[in-house]
């Protein structure tokens, strides 16, 4: 494949994964980086998926601003970036091969987790867990295999919070996250060359889809096509992991 048949593909792949995220409410991370990795070498994958997805995030987390609570989110962001640099370390001097098996492996658990019920409401909520610890986890799978999620939200769903503070939180979290791994990888000078123009386009693809995935949520059976789509990822995962 050319250069313009992997960026068409990358915009394509980013678009969707917006309008899945849009209509399901997690997922681009996920769903980007399995499908860019089957077009592009896999560490350039991540790096565009990182960097790709901090426009959409500043977006979301702008629309959710109203549920800011500082002390939560700076715990959270502390974990992140003492432990996210260990992870960094980890995707940069692994093996490719052992990368590829890395990331099939955490996309496998990140949609099992995915698939369990999330739907714990907010007054069975326990109020239990280390907001420290769940940002120090986080960290360290986004330096390492760029899905820095289900910690953090993980941790969220458990305290007895409104939904917007919920969102707020886990989405400014995201943000944080993918900002530093962004500047990590660019002082690194992973973002160069060819992977340029591909962040860009996915950036904007992606912002795209999210829009779309407003438009399209309503008209979507949330919980067949979640189901559909974890079938597909999970395929892809055990591929990766079995081929490397």
């Amino acid at each position: 494949m050319d250069a313009w048949g992997e960026i068409a593909s990358i915009a394509l792949i980013a678009l969707a994964a917006g309008i899945v995220h849009s209509a399901i409410g997690f997922g681009y991370g996920i769903v980007a980086l399995t499908l860019v990795a089957l077009v592009i070498d896999v560490r350039a994958a991540h790096v565009v998926v990182s960097v790709s997805s901090v426009p959409m995030l500043l977006m979301a987390a702008w629309a959710y601003r109203k549920g800011f609570e500082r002390r939560s989110l700076l715990q959270a962001v502390l974990g992140a970036v003492l432990f996210l640099p260990l992870g960094f370390y980890l995707f940069e001097t692994i093996a490719l091969h052992w990368l590829v098996r890395g990331t099939g492996l955490a996309i496998f658990l990140m949609v099992i987790w995915s698939l369990r019920d999330q739907g714990v409401s907010q007054s069975e909520s326990t109020g239990k867990g280390s907001c420290f610890a769940a940002g120090a986890a986080a960290g360290f799978l986004g330096g390492a295999v760029s899905i820095a999620g289900p910690p953090i939200a993980a941790f969220a769903l458990k305290q007895n919070w409104s939904q917007l503070r919920y969102k707020s939180f886990v989405t400014q979290c995201l943000l944080i996250i993918a900002t530093y791994k962004a500047v990590i990888l660019s002082a690194r000078n992973f973002v160069v060359g060819d992977i340029v123009p591909q962040v860009a386009v996915a950036a904007v693809a992606a912002i795209i889809g999210v829009q779309l995935g407003v438009l399209l949520s309503s008209r979507i059976p949330a919980a067949g096509f979640k189901r559909l789509l974890a079938i597909a990822l999970l395929s892809v995962a055990f591929w990766m992991m079995w081929s490397g």
